[in-house]
């Protein structure tokens, strides 16, 4: 749904839709619902991954960043309406997974080094702000930007750390296991050692946890 303007000459990110879709489907396994599509809401200042139905600002969707958002709220589909939290304070697991499949796609669609380039600028911007651990954020603050960026870093290290074909398996694991459940930290912690065979519990309290920002891998 979208205003008449741009139902007309809509924006060059919807012709990707499908395609993200397909990509994440083959990352994460079947899309969850029926259905998928999204409204323009005018004035309404964010994005809204609701089920089925994602609600952009119209600002979203005429700006330049559509791309990114599209993702983002799509991949919340599987992980974060599919898989969803039992508590608010590991919200990392919905926009931390949400953010760093921004940087798989641009790693599909434009290359590693783009994807790098991403991330570089995420590290920065994390390391520039007050300290703000993503897997215990506080009440008032949940949705600060370390939850989805670190978040999202949290998610490349433990890729450098498994390597590919490990972390992508428990990606999908994750995705499948807990479809229409809800999940804890815990409980990815848990399934990712048991996927990986490694003891990954220093690595998740590092950047899940400790104040200092660890090193960018």
């Amino acid at each position: 749904m979208l205003p008449p303007d741009l139902a007309a000459n809509p924006p060059a990110a919807l012709a990707l839709q499908g395609e993200m879709l397909n990509y994440f489907t083959d990352l994460l396994g079947p899309y969850p619902f029926a259905t998928y599509g999204i409204a323009s809401v005018a004035g309404f200042p964010a994005a809204l991954e609701n089920q089925t139905l994602s609600i952009f600002g119209e600002d979203i969707v005429r700006s330049g960043y559509f791309e990114t958002v599209l993702v983002h709220e799509i991949v919340h589909q599987w992980l974060g309406n599919s898989v969803t939290l039992a508590d608010w304070s590991d919200i990392w697991l919905n926009e931390g997974f949400a953010t760093y499949a921004e940087w798989l796609w641009e790693e599909d669609q434009r290359g590693p080094q783009a994807r790098d380039a991403l991330i570089a600028e995420a590290y920065a911007t994390v390391e520039s702000l007050p300290p703000l651990t993503p897997g215990a954020p506080p009440p008032d603050n949940l949705f600060g930007f370390a939850v989805y960026n670190r978040g999202g870093l949290t998610l490349h290290a433990l890729r450098q750390e498994v390597g590919d074909e490990v972390f992508f398996d428990i990606l999908r694991t994750y995705s499948d296991r807990f479809a229409n459940a809800n999940v804890r930290t815990t409980d990815f912690i848990d399934l990712a050692q048991e996927i990986s065979g490694v003891d990954l519990g220093p690595l998740f309290d590092a950047w899940l946890y400790q104040p200092e920002l660890p090193a960018l891998p």
